[in-house]
Parts: C-alpha cells; structure tokens; sequence
C-alpha cells in the first residue's frame, strides 16, 4: 500500500494548516464529535518506516505526557498508525515570541521578565517530572492572548541526567550543550537567559555565520551583560554562566531570582505593567491567527509561524531540522498499543460538547489591580481583583466583575474619608485590597479579600476583610443566606457555628473570665458584615473581626479554617459539592484528607494537620504549632512552624525575599529558637544548604541559613547564640514555609500538602 504524506485523522476535520517542515505538518482541526479545536502534529509518512526518527516522535509526546502545567501546551493523544503518527495538542490562541521579535525588535523589560517568567514556569514544570527542554527559544515560546507565555516543542527533550544526542539551537546553546555533557536543567536556564538578552537587547548575546565559530563565543566569550538595563545585569550573569554549576540549579530557582529583581528593578506592579505593554506589542498578530479568522474559540498549539498569517504552529522540524544540530537518535521510551494509540493523557481529555450556557464555554480568570483616588479625597488606592472574560454575554459579565470589585469600592467608601483625616506626617496614606482566590471551577468562584492601609498609625492594626463566591452558572453572586443551609443563617444556627469555630469558648485565646463568651449571630453576616466565609476545595474558610464584634482591638482578626466534614450540616450542600467536586487538585494523592485532619492554607498551599497541631494566626502568617506544647497560644519556648502567603505584605510584615533568609518583620525577628527572646536576629547570616524539594508534589526552593542573635539595634556581626532557619520557597506560588526547631513531623506535612 502506498503511503501518503497528505493522511489524516480520523474523527478530525482540519481547519485550516499551520506550518509545514522537513519531518511534518501542523493543522488546526476539529474533533467531529465533540466540536472541540486542536491542534494536530503529523510526522511524515515516509518517515514513520525510520525507526530514529518514530523513536524522536514518540519521545517528544512521552516528554509532553509527562509534564503537567498552564506553561506548557497540553498533550490529549499521541496516534500512531501504518500511515504515520500523529500528536493531538492543546490549541492556545496566540502567536510565537519569534514572531513578536521579528515585528518589534526588542521589548521593554518589564515585557520581556513576563515572557521570560511564564515560559520558566513552563520549564520549572518540566525540571520537576525530571524533563529536560534542550531547545528553548523564541520560536518555541508562545504568547498568548490571555496573558500568559507557554513553553511548546519537547522534540528533543530527554530525561535529566542523560547524556544522549547533542541537540539544539545554535544560537541559545550552552557550553556544556555543544560538548554533548549529560543534560540538566542549567542547561535550559542558560538557552533561557539567551532569549531573555535577545528580547531586551534586540539581537542574540552571540551571532556569527560558522557553527564553529558560534560554539567558541558560547564557551569561551565574555558574557554581554552590559548590553541589557541595569536593573537586569546580574539574571543574565548568573543564567548565562559557562560553568553550569554557576547558574541557578533549575527554572524554579531562577524564577525566584527573576521576580526578586523584577521587583527591585521595576516596582512590585512590574508583571503587570509587563503583560499589559506586551498586548500593545502582539494585539494585532492574535487579530490575525487563523483562530480568531476562523471564530473557532481557543486556538493554536507551539513553535514556528505559519507564514503571512502570524498563527502559531507546533515545530514540524524534528531533529536536524533548520538551526537544529543533532547528532545521534534519541531512544523510544512509549509503546505502542495494538498498533494504533501509544497513550493518551486522560487527565487532559478535549472537552466534551459545550453546554447549552454560553458563559460555561471558555470562562477565564485574571488577578487585575485597580488603581485611582477615593472620590472627595487626595487618599490613592490600589485594589487587586480577579477578572472574569470569555462570554459573549456582557451584561452576564458585568454582573460577576461587578461582584467581584465591589470590596474594593466599599473598602474606599468605608475608610477613604477617614484616612483623609489622619496626621499628615505619617503619610503619604493610600488603601490597599488584596484578592486570593480559594477555589475556581466551571461552577463557583470563591475570593477573599485583605484590606490594609499604607503607613496606618499603628503597625500591627489588622483591618476589614470581604468574601465573594460567585455561581458561574447564574453569573451573581452568592447572598450570605445562600452559603448556608436552609434555616441557618439564624442566631440559632450561628451559635452552633460558633462552637465549631471556638470548641474551648475562648474566643481571644484567654479564659472567659477575661473576655465573656459571644456567641455570633445572623446579623453579624449581613449588617455591616464581621464575619466571612470563603470556600477553598477542602475546607470553608472563617474569618471573624473581634474588634468588630465588640472585643478588644488585641483580639483582632482572626482565620479559621473548618474541614467541610466538621460542618457540612450548617453548609448548603449544593455549594459544597460544587467546590469540591468541580476542581481537581494537584500534588495530592487523594483529594479530601482524611478524617481527623485539619486544613491550613496559605495561598496555594494547604497542609493536612494531625488533632494535635494548634493553629495560630500572627498577623500575614500561619504559626502550626507542634504536639506537646503545654500553651499552644503562647508558643515562645514551644516548636513550631510558619507559612505565610508572599503575596501579602504589610508595613509591619514585609514579604519573604528569595536567596535571603526569612524575617517576615520589619522590626527583625526574635531569637526564640535559641530560648533568646530579648535578641533579634540581625546578625550575620549564612546560607548553609540550598536545593530543591517536593512539597505536595510541587518543587519548591529549599535553604537552611545560620543566623547570629544580637541586641536590639545591632545590624551585622556575630551575636551571643545563632539558630538555624530551614526555609522553602513555592516560587511560581509565592508560599513560604519555614521552621527553626527541627520540628519533628514537618517534612511529612509537607509531602502530604496540597498544591493547587
């Protein structure tokens, strides 16, 4: 039988062909019976019969099967039959970050740091199911009209460790590439940073006609950091090293990097700013991709541009295709299964057909920060909210943004005048809201808002907090009624909410006697609210402002987090099964934990605690207090451990600076490890251990630091005792966890944790 190149699926109707090269074809098609877009990557089919070039095949799809991220396009099937073999992909509307280089020259740091971040994670995804990239470039980075950069294109990716073929792209290869050294994420970080100097400098760190001669500047030149802003030397230094051991060990890390000088170089809105000058640079290539043309929804999958259209295809080259040298065959790794599909990744099936609510079809949700001057004031704010886009039904939408901004509105129209009135030396003053989102799915949207003050009188004041949970079907958002079971928003039915929240009637952490025991009631939640639920997968999240409820302002705010066993009945049950039927969580074994847990969350990350850990919340962090200590909620001489949101500061809790170690105060934390409370650790420090670990199955940045305890007032030096600090860092999740105690059981509550 003759074989043609020109075969296709069955079951897909092609749209419309991507790009074509040496070894296939891309083609954008639709899956007959379910209407869903893809992306489809076919070897040639006189290719198919060559075993080195089946194998390279196969391998780029087990690569894309392996790794699981946003960052990086998805892999729904990889086919093979006696025609030829075929990969099915995720297709993402956007266009390559080649072709937004050729049409602008250069971008703007800010722009550039977001491209570079986003497709970093997508890396950092990949260096954690022990995947190497070993061709990043512009061409196989795309930029979405989302907002967000994705990593495409594992034709050569291998195993780290493995020695195999020397492969790549000229232009971004590493030293110890060119020598065909054994592959590892430094090796990626170093193509990385090559692009990230292309994007802001406008050409490549090193250009020359001969291969040869390429190589030699690779190995041998001095790294060109001088060509790139300031503010962004020292990443290209350290990504660019010639000796891999110099640079930062994995894409996790050197995100952590990235962000710390993204920061310091270009303000803390940088990634916004960056995203939002990138969509003036790419706005009119999206306009053009064949998906918008063609009004076919989500769009296109990696790698080069088909020409005169700016769409975005997967790499056709395979090896030695184009700039690609290789040498050598890379080794199959996937079977195959009765001669037709080798695997499919069910976690990430096409979608079924969309239902009948066009809201439901391609909903997507993007943290904004608004920022202005409160009405009648000279008070500035600045308010972080999540975006809903995606439904062609506007007045549907505005009902949700509206939901959805308005803490924001009544935080400045609470506490906006009066800050006008406040002492204008201690100023400038300006109104802060923070948005978290605790849990996303096709159903419900569960926030929880934080609102601060800038330079407010007292540091350690806590302010207002807001919830909304949003029904994605109706498009409005829940009242507090509706968050509860029939009946039981009632003073009787809060007093039973208040002895789950408070089984011991200690409602400040001291005995009755002191602060007389108040149970909550109904009006609490709807008058002038001082309590609120947010609902994360596992658990229901309660805070409850004590000054509000009439106790003393040392009461504050505080957090409660409830298992949605410990109070399913007080709960309406369809929104519980909604949250936590609808979203799937990551890094876990087995979703709800087990019966006698208590969740925590910070941020992303949620740990299961065994009964015998204590909570407590110390202003932006979570302190779990260890088994065995005789006053849990006065913890100095007790072990403990602390996790912290980074993405939430305040003037008295400044966030955790990655390749530091961890202080998390701006008066300097207390030697209490040492048994030295009268001592700060301000002394000198050194970084003892750094690597990286697991943490609920994500990779996590991991340091131990020893740190000299002195007096009050003293910076630098050595002190009278030290501790150690143990610290890990969620880079792409913005969670600390740190312990100075050794505490026994830490490192089983971090591989149990959930990551979502």
């Amino acid at each position: 039988m003759e074989l043609t190149d020109e075969w296709r699926l069955p079951g897909f109707t092609e749209l419309e062909q991507l790009g074509t090269g040496t070894f296939g074809r891309v083609v954008l098609a639709r899956q007959d019976n379910t209407g869903h877009v893809v992306a489809i990557k076919y070897l040639f089919s006189r290719f198919a019969a060559e075993p080195a070039y089946l194998a390279a095949f196969r391998q780029e799809a087990l690569a894309l099967h392996r790794v699981a991220s946003p960052h990086v396009v998805k892999l729904y099937e990889f086919f093979e039959t006696q025609q030829g073999a075929a990969i099915v992909m995720e297709a993402i509307n956007g266009v390559s970050l080649r072709a937004v280089l050729q049409a602008q020259g250069a971008l703007e740091p800010e722009a550039a740091l977001a491209v570079l971040k986003g497709s970093l994670l997508g890396l950092a995804a990949a260096h954690s199911a022990n995947v190497v990239h070993r061709d990043y470039k512009p061409a196989n980075v795309l930029v979405a009209d989302t907002g967000e950069s994705k990593l495409v294109d594992f034709g050569t990716a291998v195993l780290a460790g493995e020695r195999g073929p020397s492969v790549g792209t000229p232009a971004y290869m590493a030293p110890e590439q060119w020598a065909g050294g054994v592959a590892s994420p430094a090796t990626d970080v170093y193509a990385a940073t090559c692009v990230f100097f292309q994007c802001v400098a406008g050409h490549r760190p090193y250009e020359a006609e001969q291969t040869e001669v390429l190589r030699t500047l690779h190995e041998h030149a001095p790294i060109p950091f001088g060509e790139v802003p300031q503010p962004v030397h020292e990443i290209v230094a350290a990504g660019m090293a010639k000796d891999p051991s110099k640079r930062p060990v994995d894409a996790l890390t050197f995100v952590g990097e990235l962000e710390r000088v993204a920061r310091a170089g270009y303000g803390e809105d940088w990634e916004r700013k960056g995203w939002s000058r990138l969509a003036k640079a790419t706005g009119v290539l999206v306009a053009a991709t064949p998906l918008v043309l063609l009004g076919a929804g989500t769009a296109a999958a990696p790698g080069v541009a088909a020409a005169g259209t700016g769409a975005v295809a997967a790499s056709t080259g395979g090896i030695a295709a184009g700039l690609k040298i290789a040498i050598g065959v890379v080794a199959a790794t996937a079977a195959v299964v009765g001669g037709v599909v080798v695997f499919s990744d069910a976690s990430t099936p096409p979608p079924q057909p969309p239902p009948t609510t066009q809201q439901a079809v391609a909903l997507k949700v993007a943290m904004k920060t608004r920022t202005g001057t409160v009405p009648g004031t000279n008070i500035a704010y600045s308010g972080d909210y999540p975006e809903v886009t995606g439904s062609p039904d506007q007045a549907w939408l505005k009902r949700v943004n509206d939901a959805l901004t308005a803490p924001i509105d009544a935080w400045n129209g609470k506490t906006g005048p009066g800050a006008a009135q406040l002492e204008p030396e201690r100023g400038p003053y300006k109104l802060l809201t923070k948005a978290d989102v605790r849990s996303q799915n096709d159903r419900y949207l569960s926030v929880r808002y934080t609102h601060d003050l800038e330079n407010k009188p007292h540091p350690t004041w806590s302010y207002g907090r807001a919830t909304v949970t949003v029904d994605l079907k109706e498009g409005r958002a829940l009242t507090p009624a509706e968050l509860f079971a029939p009946g039981v928003l009632s003073d009787d039915g809060m007093r039973k909410l208040t002895e789950r929240i408070w089984p011991d009637k200690e409602q400040c952490g001291v005995p009755t006697s002191t602060f007389p025991y108040r149970p909550l009631r109904s009006a609490d939640l709807t008058d002038e609210p001082k309590v609120w639920l947010a609902f994360a997968p596992t658990a229901v999240e309660i805070t409850v402002n004590m000054t509000d409820l009439g106790f003393t302002t040392a009461c504050g705010v505080q957090d409660h987090t409830l298992p949605y066993d410990k109070v399913a009945d007080l709960l309406n049950p369809a929104l519980v099964d909604g949250v936590t039927s609808g979203t799937t969580v990551k890094g876990t074994p087995s979703a709800p934990p087990a019966q006698g847990l208590t969740d925590v969350s910070a941020g992303a990350l949620t740990l299961h605690l065994p009964k015998d850990w204590t909570v407590v919340s110390q202003g932006l962090e979570k302190v779990l207090v260890a088994p065995g200590c005789p006053d849990p909620k006065k913890y100095f001489n007790c072990k403990y451990v602390l996790i912290t949101d980074n993405t939430q500061q305040s003037a008295e809790q400044p966030p955790y600076r990655p390749g530091g170690f961890y202080r998390r105060s701006a008066g300097g934390r207390a030697c209490n490890a040492a048994g030295r409370k009268d001592l700060r650790q301000e002394g000198d420090a050194e970084r003892t251990a750094s690597t990286t670990e697991t943490v609920g199955g994500a990779k996590a940045t991991y340091e131990e630091w020893t740190i000299q305890c002195v007096p009050r007032g003293q910076t630098g030096g050595s002190g009278e005792t030290r501790v150690t600090q143990r610290i890990w860092f969620l880079a792409d999740r913005q969670v600390v966890v740190m312990d100075e105690w050794r505490t026994p059981g830490v490192e089983d509550l971090l591989r149990t944790a959930t990551v979502s």
